[in-house]
């Protein structure tokens, strides 16, 4: 097989992670992500800060990885290239025009 001899061991070990991982990143892939955005947000548009790169920081949260979305500004505030009150700005408008989501 062309897998490598580490990631051979992850599939031994954890067959179940290794497809949750390869599913999570073929559903959340930041071009479809960034796609679905400008297919269905009714209001709003992208200048510097992607809807994928919102995407990213929830998900660090969520999953516990971060305690916060300033923790996560923080780690990533290179990637990120905007300003965290611009992240703020951005985070609950986006979140519920292209998800269809409720604002908490």
């Amino acid at each position: 097989m062309w897998f490598s001899p580490i990631f051979e061991r992850f599939v031994e070990k954890s067959p179940v992670t290794v497809i949750l991982r390869a599913l999570m990143e073929v559903v959340l892939a930041e071009s479809k992500l960034d796609e679905l955005f400008e297919e269905t947000a009714q209001t709003g548009y992208t200048r510097e800060l992607l809807f994928s790169t919102l995407v990213k920081m929830m998900t660090q949260v969520v999953c516990s990885m971060r305690q916060s979305i300033g923790a996560v500004y923080k780690a990533m505030s290179e990637e990120i290239g905007v300003s965290k009150s611009a992240v703020y700005d951005e985070r609950p408008q986006r979140g519920s025009l292209a998800m269809g989501t409720r604002e908490c």
